[in-house]
């Protein structure tokens, strides 16, 4: 069974969310790309700060979590950890929850070189790249402004 076939065995809201994060990942990927980063984070007004106490939900940042993670799989580029994280993080905010994006940096293993990591959190809950973010010290966070 080909991707497209699984595509569409999907349930419907799955196959929103997924095509979703596929615009929210190339929006991000373009933006990054293109702006300065303190200008892109603008343009998608989001700020640099710690989410505040607002809504969490568990189920939904687990089905931002999965759409971001199939649609980074599929997408015809690159999805590295910052766009993934920042593409939740609009998704979040579009499904009126908080979250939060952090950055964080730790030494390779030769320990000659840093190395960047961006993971994100919808209150204690996981959303992407929190399993890879061990060792990583977080250096920034930010948080997506209500529109």
């Amino acid at each position: 069974m080909g991707a497209l076939d699984r595509f569409f065995r999907l349930p419907p809201v799955e196959r929103r969310r997924a095509v979703a994060a596929v615009f929210y990942l190339l929006a991000v990927r373009v933006a990054f790309g293109l702006l300065p980063f303190s200008r892109a984070l603008k343009l998608f007004c989001i700020a640099q700060g710690e989410a505040g106490s607002g809504r969490i939900a568990v189920s939904e940042a687990g089905e931002v979590s999965r759409a971001v993670a199939r649609a980074a799989r599929h997408v015809p580029f690159q999805a590295a950890c910052l766009q993934q994280a920042f593409a939740a993080l609009l998704m979040l905010r579009r499904e009126g929850l908080t979250a939060t994006v952090r950055l964080g940096l730790a030494h390779t293993d030769d320990g000659a070189n840093l190395k960047a990591h961006a993971w994100s959190h919808c209150g204690e809950v996981p959303v992407t790249g929190v399993a890879e973010a061990h060792g990583f010290v977080p250096i920034a966070a930010f948080v997506a402004r209500s529109l």
